[in-house]
């Protein structure tokens, strides 16, 4: 089976099975589209002659054209002066080019009938490339993403969630327990302070009380 055989077979069957099935899918595949671009080379080159063929008909049909029209001339002339050798010649001839003329056409449409197959052929085949390079580009992100994912998973170290969780929730009781310790304070905190005021301030009248006393005895 020759390339083109083989691509159309990758063509026709899933390219990401296939390729996933390979060593290296992305060289694989980049293998399969070099071989596919050689190919759509050589139906373009194909072409390319089958066009210059065709123009090449297309001068050979327009002299025939003007010698087969030029010898009818010749030949109606030559019976009007009575010259039946030469107008003999110009009919011989006249059919010679008739008769090319028509193989000449017969050729020319053979090979527009090649290159209507070439432009078709040629078309299937950008087209193949064109969905193969789209697969490629969707494997090689495949490829990435886990090239990615298994060198994250060689360098990071596993992640202990519940050892995680279980030091947040640590944390958060910690927490908890010293905004009751605060509001505790607080609130015991500022009575202690108004009774310390209280008794400060009988002491302060005891005192006066004492001098105002001794005072009156001097007195």
């Amino acid at each position: 089976m020759g390339i083109f055989g083989r691509i159309k077979d990758i063509a026709a069957a899933d390219v990401h099975r296939l390729l996933d099935q390979v060593e290296d899918p992305v060289s694989m595949a980049k293998y399969y589209i070099r071989q596919l671009e050689e190919q759509i080379d050589k139906v373009r080159a194909a072409l390319e002659v089958q066009i210059a063929a065709e123009q090449q008909f297309d001068v050979l049909i327009a002299r025939t054209i003007q010698v087969v029209d030029k010898r009818s001339r010749q030949a109606k002339l030559a019976v009007d002066r009575g010259e039946e050798d030469i107008a003999k010649l110009a009919i011989q001839e006249k059919l010679h080019h008739a008769k090319l003329h028509q193989t000449y056409m017969e050729q020319r449409e053979a090979i527009r009938q090649q290159m209507e197959a070439l432009r078709e052929e040629l078309g299937r085949l950008i087209d193949l490339r064109r969905e193969l390079n789209d697969k490629l580009t969707f494997l090689m992100a495949r490829m990435n993403a886990a090239a990615a994912l298994r060198a994250t998973a060689r360098t990071v170290p596993a992640i202990d969630a519940g050892r995680i969780s279980r030091g947040f929730d640590q944390m958060e009781q910690k927490i908890m327990r010293l905004e009751a310790s605060t509001l505790a304070y607080q609130a015991v905190g500022q009575p202690t302070s108004r009774l310390a005021d209280w008794s400060e301030q009988d002491e302060v009248q005891a005192e006066l009380d004492s001098l105002k006393a001794a005072k009156q005895q001097q007195l």
